[in-house]
Parts: structure tokens; C-alpha cells; sequence
């Protein structure tokens, strides 16, 4: 059996990245030609409520209202957090990968907090809002009465997992208050506009390069666009279900189906490749070598 050498459980970033949305303007913006890239993840509920217990204390402590969580906003929330795993946003105000303001989502939404980190806790999210003055006033803004809370985990490439916050606040009391501390499963279709659609941003992956005859693999598509690589954030795993009309060059040495799960039949190389369904026309492929079952494998191959 092939030996898996794991790398550390989670690697952290170095400073979470933090990004704000300071009074979400009311411009239309004509989002350009979209295509829809398909990301499953999960939000942590108690995650969510542990955030919102820090930013109530440093609410307190400031003198202002406590917040409730409401569950319109978190459900926006959750969207926005899945969506800045696609692309994170450059400016303030934040724009969504289809290219609209961060308000459009929700038209509740005064303010918007965001962060991206690795292995981090909601304690010290919370702790690095607090100490930028932009995220600070998102906190302790005085006409604030409800917010939406985030705390979303996406597996990345190579299976680490990347975790997103986000805060929506707004100034309209909570019209159903959120009191979940559970851990649920979401699949976002995120809508984006084709010029984050570049080839050089979309890689078909596997965890491996080689494989042996008869083994079977699941090739896994990623993003990762200009800030995320600026930034050092790992890809993030597109489901294949983004993909259509998977291929591979020479089907008696590897062959796939319609989901990218490949097959070693014989010894050789064989190149797979698969089109994006929606938005901008772009191939993506990956060399995958078969090897005979009694050959070992070097497990970074």
C-alpha cells in the first residue's frame, strides 16, 4: 500500500488577511459575462456564536449594544464567505466575484468585515479586527443592531483547510435570531465574471501524478486568482461538476468519467483535460503517468 507522508494538520498563514467594506454604496455596477464555479465547504455555527461573543465584549467594553445574530444576514454571510474564497476583494467597497457591491446580497448590509486565515481561532479573528481601524469601527459602529456571522472552511489544495470570516452588519433589528452551534455543509455556485475566469488561475489537480495500473483517483479542479497568490492563500477545490466534456488523450493507459475519477488500465502517460461548463471557454489539463502495480512510487510523485 502506498505510504501517505502527511504534512502538518494546518499550516497558518502568516497575519490573517483582513479586508473591510466601509458604507456600501447604492452604484449599480453592470456585472460583464459570468460563468459559475461550484465550491463545497461547511459553516461552523459555534464558530459563529463565538465570534459574536467577542465582538458583544469589545462592544461592551466601548459602551455600545450588545448584537443579535440574525439568521437573513448569516445566510448572506455564509455566501459572502464562500465568495472570497474565489476572489478576494481588492477595494473598499468590497465587490463580489460577479462584480457587484457586497450590498447587493443583502440590501440590509451597512458594513461588511472579512477575513482569511489558516489554523486560527475566533478569539484572535476577532483580536486582529480590533487592531485595524478600518475593521475596529465595523465593530463598533453605533447604529448597529444585527449582524450576520460567518465562519466558513473550504478544504484547499493538498486537503488543508482554509477558513473565512465575515461580519455583515446592520442597522434593522434581527428578524430571527440564529442560536445553531451546529456544523453544516453547504455547495455554493459562485457567479463570476470571466475576467477572474483566466486559465492561469483554473489547474487540474490530483494529489498524485502517478498511479498504478488498475488504481483509481479523483482529479480535483482549483482557483486561485491574482490575490490569492499575492496573498499566499492556497487554491481553493472547485467541484467537478464546474467541468464538462472530461477527455483523456490515451484511454488505454488512463480513462475517466464524467465526474474526473480516472482509472489506471496500463503502463504509459496519458493526459487528461476537462472544459469549464459556464462563462469563459478554457481547457485545463494534467499529465498522469501509469505504472505497473509491482513498481514503487515516490508519494510526492
Amino acid at each position: 500500500m502506498r505510504k501517505l507522508l502527511r504534512r502538518a494538520a494546518s499550516i497558518a498563514l502568516a497575519a490573517a488577511m483582513l479586508f473591510t467594506t466601509a458604507g456600501v454604496s447604492q452604484k449599480k455596477v453592470e456585472a460583464a459575462s459570468t460563468g459559475k464555479l461550484s465550491v463545497t465547504g461547511y459553516q461552523d455555527y459555534s464558530d459563529a456564536q463565538k465570534i459574536l461573543k467577542e465582538v458583544n465584549k469589545y462592544r461592551k467594553k466601548n459602551g455600545r449594544k450588545a448584537l443579535k445574530m440574525d439568521r437573513g444576514l448569516t445566510n448572506s454571510a455564509i455566501m459572502r464567505g464562500f465568495e472570497t474564497t474565489i476572489y478576494i476583494p481588492e477595494t473598499s467597497p468590497h465587490r463580489r466575484p460577479n462584480g457587484k457591491l457586497s450590498k447587493s446580497i443583502n440590501k440590509k448590509i451597512i458594513y461588511e468585515n472579512c477575513a482569511q486565515s489558516a489554523g486560527t481561532t475566533p478569539k484572535q479573528i476577532v483580536k486582529g479586527w480590533i487592531n485595524s481601524s478600518t475593521h475596529r469601527k465595523g465593530l463598533l459602529l453605533s447604529n448597529a443592531k444585527s449582524v450576520g456571522v460567518a465562519a466558513v472552511t473550504v478544504v484547499s489544495r493538498d486537503g488543508y483547510e482554509a477558513n473565512t470570516w465575515v461580519l455583515d452588519f446592520s442597522s434593522s433589528k434581527a428578524k430571527k435570531v440564529e442560536k445553531s452551534k451546529a456544523r453544516k455543509q453547504f455547495t455554493k455556485n459562485i457567479v463570476t465574471k470571466n475576467s477572474y475566469l483566466k486559465k492561469s488561475y483554473l489547474k487540474l489537480d490530483s494529489r498524485y501524478g502517478t498511479i498504478w495500473e488498475t488504481e483509481k483517483m479523483q482529479m480535483k479542479p482549483t482557483y486561485q486568482g491574482k490575490m490569492m497568490k499575492e496573498y499566499g492563500v492556497y487554491p481553493t477545490v472547485i467541484n467537478t461538476s464546474s467541468f464538462t466534456s472530461w477527455k483523456s488523450s490515451n484511454p488505454s493507459v488512463a480513462s475517466v468519467d464524467s465526474n474526473g475519477r480516472i482509472t489506471g488500465n496500463k503502463a504509459g502517460t496519458a493526459m487528461i483535460s476537462a472544459k469549464l461548463k459556464t462563462g469563459t471557454k478554457i481547457t485545463i489539463s494534467k499529465k498522469i503517468k501509469v505504472v505497473p502495480t509491482n513498481q514503487q512510487i515516490d508519494p510526492w510523485e
